[in-house]
């Protein structure tokens, strides 16, 4: 084997003696068509050619940007959990007839089915052209989904009203909650604690038991919530 650094002539293809495959304007290369000796001035045996076929379109009327988007099915092993998938190229260019190209919105890649996850996953996946003379600016799409291990923890949050009044003073019994949730290790910040928010609505007491549930406002997204400790909370109204 020999590795060769200089710089080459360019090599210059007939079109006229390279094969085509149907009507889509691809056209494989071979060594036999190609002709080598001009650029490194000596006999060569080609084994192999990257990429070995040229693929062409007529890339006329209508253009719009759309985004990619994955039908995934993933289902982990017990104790895993996965990140919101990376999907590059997040959109695509198509170009053709505007009435083939208007309603189109979106474009999705082949179907994706996993189960027992517990690595992560790096594929690529064909994407399913619309109709045949859609012509898209890429043909497949990256799609990398980060597997790890699932960390459980637990965190302690005032419970606060939803509702303000001039008029009452709402007292909570007890004044804060036990939330346990899991992340995925090291996807979670402790800056993320600031997100959660336990509340009430203090409007919809349950007369009998003077309790309302409580429910999380807010919480990150990269967080499964397991469970809210106590469900409940005794309130006491005031008139101020």
């Amino acid at each position: 084997m020999i590795l060769l650094n200089k710089p080459f002539k360019v090599l210059e293809i007939d079109f006229n003696g390279l094969k085509s495959v149907n009507r889509d304007q691809n056209y494989v290369l071979s060594t036999s068509h190609l002709n080598f000796k001009s650029i490194f001035k000596f006999e060569t045996q080609v084994k192999h050619i990257s990429p070995d076929t040229l693929y062409f379109s007529e890339k006329h009327g209508y253009q719009k940007n759309v985004p990619v988007k994955v039908p995934l099915y993933l289902k982990c092993k017990e104790g895993y959990g996965y990140k919101k998938p990376s999907i590059n190229p997040a959109f695509v260019t198509l170009w053709g007839d505007s009435s083939l190209i208007s309603d189109i919105d979106t474009i999705y890649t082949q179907a994706l089915t996993l189960s027992d996850l517990d690595k992560s996953v790096d594929t690529q996946l064909e994407l399913l052209k619309p109709n045949q003379q859609v012509f898209t600016s890429s043909s497949e799409a990256n799609v990398f989904i980060n597997v790890a291990k699932l960390i459980e923890q637990t965190i302690n949050l005032p419970v606060n009203d939803i509702h303000t009044s001039v008029k009452h003073r709402v007292n909570i019994f007890p004044s804060t909650v036990k939330v346990k949730f899991t992340a995925i290790q090291n996807s979670y910040n402790a800056e993320d604690s600031t997100i959660f928010k336990a509340t009430i609505d203090s409007e919809k007491i349950n007369q009998a038991t003077k309790k309302c549930p409580v429910f999380l406002s807010t919480f990150p997204g990269n967080v499964t919530i397991m469970s809210i400790e106590p469900q409940e909370v005794e309130i006491l109204i005031f008139k101020k």
